[in-house]
């Protein structure tokens, strides 16, 4: 048991980011949430699932990760049916994204199929349908790569910008 949660307040820019988000899940999409730092990005995208009753695993991306370690996670996720949620995932170098993309690629394949086994990285490996990707992007910032086209086509992305503060003082 691990108590009561903190909740988001909710605002009509989290109303619109949760619409956006269950979308790309019902296409058997990916949620891609992007902006400025500390517009709530990855805390939404937890809410969502906190809400959803699914379990939600974020992953602070950066230069160290590279195709395997990406593939062993997503494989996790894949297997138990949990969300990952890949934050500064423009973080990771251009070539690593590409190879990543093909591996998403295959685990949305197999969700919009309804296959219960897909084969990732040599492996078959068991696809649970409540399996969720989403990555947060704080684009403009240094040391960030460009999406390759064939990665943003798997994702529905959503602006997010600063919060209005007043609003949510007064909830």
């Amino acid at each position: 048991y691990l108590g009561i949660g903190e909740r988001l307040v909710q605002t009509p820019l989290t109303d619109k980011c949760f619409l956006t988000l269950t979308q790309a899940l019902h296409f058997r999409m990916g949620g891609s949430p992007f902006g400025p730092a500390g517009t709530g990005k990855t805390e939404s995208v937890k809410a969502l699932g906190a809400a959803l009753g699914r379990f939600v695993l974020v992953f602070n991306c950066d230069e160290t990760f590279d195709f395997s370690a990406m593939g062993r996670l997503l494989a996790g996720l894949s297997q138990v049916g949990a969300w990952g949620c890949f934050d500064e995932f423009n973080r990771l170098e251009e070539r690593i994204l590409s190879a990543v993309s093909q591996q998403i690629l295959t685990i949305q394949r197999g969700l919009l199929e309804r296959h219960s086994q897909i084969d990732l990285m040599g492996r078959q490996i068991t696809l649970h349908d409540n399996v969720g990707i989403f990555i947060t992007m704080n684009p403009g910032y240094e040391g960030r790569s460009n999406l390759p086209d064939n990665l943003k086509s798997l994702f529905r992305s959503f602006a997010m910008v600063v919060p209005d503060r007043k609003l949510i003082a007064q909830v």
